[in-house]
């Protein structure tokens, strides 16, 4: 994997939130329509009859695209960018389709062209787009799940961690990739299976009680060779490289019910713990989760500089999501926060310690109550001995970027999204930059 693509890394799942997410696992079983998505608007559109007949089939599927244009004052050099992301993913529910009980399948891909203003800023940590990778097309997850009752399930492919480890819902709506694929981890796991490569692997999910859920999974521990495959349509399918693990407990508190008369079209009918409507903080949803992950390659980011070769590396990492205020009369709005925290050894990694956190409205503005807008921080900090050992970092301390975005709904499955960022020392991964400022716009449009 290119040094380009291991900064650029981001959230498979943070990229489902900013273009909509219409996934077709989330289709209407009637007419195989995703729950956000511009054929809704279009009269299920041209293809209406043959979704219909698929999803009758337990089969569904989806159409995204993703285009953005960012501009950038400071950083490397100034300059504008164009680029997008188209994304075929399909879902097939197996026991309807031929009998097999609890078994579900799912593929989705990437056609990536385009290029991002990481070349402009001096490839920094904190990547300013959430989509931005060398441009290719890519096969992404490719993979089986089997689940065993209400709580249990296994999930077996081409799988990647950033899909369901580490994701932030509130951070998703924004586009920088560290709220995504948080800095620390494209810097110092950059290898690892993410965006938008995925490796064989297997993920076992349990949901002790209905509030707290065990996640755990073991994947290969790179999608590319260092000695020259690039993997560059993620078709390798690679499983001879050291172990990638990590561990995952969520803590979800007065979630909505999921009783009947509970969520329904769209709309909202109390949460589980209260009734009819939340009446302060405490009582409002949220998710904590505390993971950790080890990967066994041997492994000395200063390797060139004699600093000692070790066994694995590892780090922990802590987050929360919590809704702080609710709309009375649409109580799923209103002001949602998160904060992520996340740590690694200082002697083998670039980054030791990460944070990130912001603030989302949505739904304040009456003549469009779709709309949502926010403003999020995200801090890395370089390690001492990389600042010791090696010339790249020895002129940068920390990056740090804020983030400002207003997402207008256009209609179900179209939005366009105004973005504004400033970056603190930018590019400290090459030799420690200028600051920046750059803006954008993003088009999401899911069908």
């Amino acid at each position: 994997m290119t040094m380009k693509m291991m900064g650029t890394a981001c959230s498979a799942a943070a990229i489902f939130a900013l273009g909509f997410g219409a996934t077709a696992a989330l289709a209407d079983e009637k007419d195989g329509l995703p729950e956000a998505s511009i054929a809704t608007s279009l009269n299920g559109g041209p293809d209406a009859g043959a979704r219909a007949a698929l999803a009758e089939k337990g089969i569904t599927y989806g159409i995204n695209y993703i285009g953005e244009t960012f501009s950038s004052s400071g950083g490397a050099k100034d300059g504008s960018t164009y680029q997008g992301r188209l994304e075929l993913l399909v879902d097939a529910d197996l026991e309807k389709l031929w009998g097999l009980k609890g078994l579900t399948f799912h593929a989705n891909g990437y056609q990536l062209h385009g290029r991002g203003l990481g070349g402009h800023l001096g490839e920094p940590i904190m990547a300013i787009s959430s989509i931005e990778a060398d441009p290719s097309t890519y096969l992404f997850e490719l993979y089986l799940e089997q689940k065993f009752g209400e709580r249990v399930s296994i999930r077996a492919g081409q799988l990647a961690v950033d899909s369901e480890f580490f994701t932030s819902e509130t951070g998703g709506n924004f586009i920088n990739s560290t709220f995504g694929w948080a800095g620390i981890w494209a810097a110092d796991v950059g290898y690892a299976n993410a965006y938008p490569l995925a490796t064989p692997g297997a993920r076992v999910k349990v949901d002790l009680t209905d509030n707290l859920t065990f996640l755990a999974a073991i994947y290969n521990g790179s999608p590319t060779n260092p000695a020259g495959d690039t993997n560059e349509n993620g078709t390798a399918f690679r499983t001879n490289d050291d172990p990638f693990l990590i561990q995952e407990l969520q803590y979800k508190y007065n979630q909505p019910a999921k009783a009947e008369g509970g969520l329904k079209d769209g709309g909202y009918k109390g949460y589980k713990d209260f009734a009819p409507a939340p009446s302060g903080i405490t009582s409002l949803p949220g998710t904590i989760k505390l993971g950790s992950w080890q990967h066994t390659e041997d492994k000395s980011f200063f390797e060139v500089y004699k600093t000692g070769l070790f066994d694995s590396n590892y780090g922990f990492y802590a987050s929360i999501d919590q809704q702080i205020y609710a709309l009375p009369d649409d109580p799923k709005k209103g002001i949602n926060v998160f904060a992520r925290v996340a740590g690694t050894p200082s002697d083998r990694n670039a980054v030791d310690f990460y944070f990130d956190g912001g603030v989302v409205f949505s739904g304040f503005i009456p003549s469009r109550p779709d709309d949502s807008f926010g403003a999020g921080f995200a801090y890395a900090s370089v390690s001492d001995d990389a600042i010791k050992y090696s010339e790249d970092f020895a002129n940068s301390k920390y990056e740090s970027v804020v983030e400002l975005f207003y997402k207008a709904q256009i209609v179900p499955g179209l939005t366009i999204q105004p973005d504004l960022q400033y970056m603190w020392n930018v590019g400290g991964i090459e030799k420690g930059g200028d600051d920046a400022i750059y803006g954008g716009v993003r088009v999401s449009v899911a069908y």
